[in-house]
């Protein structure tokens, strides 16, 4: 019964930016608040969102439902266990709706477009998860992140992962988030430089994972837009 999301008619404005872009469409800043503060809320994703947990964030208290290569059809499945960080397997709207947090955070797309091919399906299997997590969890705050940006080697491998495309699905994502009532964070505010590309300084080898300061950026970030 989803149909499949179209192409957004966009209306550019003087600055360069276009009515859907989705730097307009992202949160503002905010008063920072602790990292403690996050104690309360999930976190859903993929590897990227694994390293948040795994390294020293500042984010001890915050729960992970994130699983190595997964995209949103993996949530909407509901009846298939995904593999966590500690090699435990489990229902990722299970253990969504057993922790009931706060507040949630979602980034989910990097594994599922590497290939430069069309990306409705991503969008809707989008949508289709967000309407579940909210039926599941009607007094959680769902925050939408951005699919991150990539240093530009990566399309090498990954032909799908280049920055004009990835704003090109950021626009329609934040397009979603707001239709569907969620709060859009955009990340490149924090992880992309002048260029539009991952800052050098915080990605791994592979140019798409982050190091360490990477994610103290991100979580700088986050603390920064609640």
């Amino acid at each position: 019964s989803y149909t499949p999301a179209r192409r957004l008619s966009v209306q550019t404005l003087d600055n360069g930016m276009t009515a859907m872009d989705f730097r307009l469409a992202a949160q503002p800043a905010s008063p920072a608040v602790e990292r403690s503060s996050f104690s309360d809320v999930s976190f859903l994703g993929d590897s990227l969102t694994q390293g948040m947990q795994l390294y020293d964030t500042g984010l001890p208290n915050a729960h992970f439902c994130a699983y190595k290569g997964v995209g949103p059809n993996a949530v909407v499945n509901n009846t298939t266990p995904c593999r966590r960080a500690d090699g435990e397997k489990e229902v990722p709207m299970e253990a969504l709706a057993s922790q009931q947090p706060r507040a949630l955070y979602i980034l989910l797309g990097t594994n599922v477009l590497t290939a430069d091919s069309d990306y409705t399906s991503f969008l809707t299997y989008y949508r289709l998860m967000l309407d579940m997590i909210s039926q599941a969890l009607p007094n959680t705050k769902i925050y939408v992140q951005s699919i991150t940006p990539v240093r530009p080697e990566v399309s090498k491998k990954s032909p799908g992962l280049y920055k004009e495309r990835l704003c090109e699905i950021n626009d329609a994502l934040s397009a979603i988030a707001l239709e569907k009532g969620c709060t859009f964070l955009n990340l490149w505010e924090a992880l992309a430089d002048e260029n539009g590309d991952l800052i050098e300084e915080y990605a791994q080898p592979d140019g798409y994972h982050l190091l360490p300061a990477g994610y103290d950026a991100w979580v700088d970030y986050l603390c920064t837009h609640t």
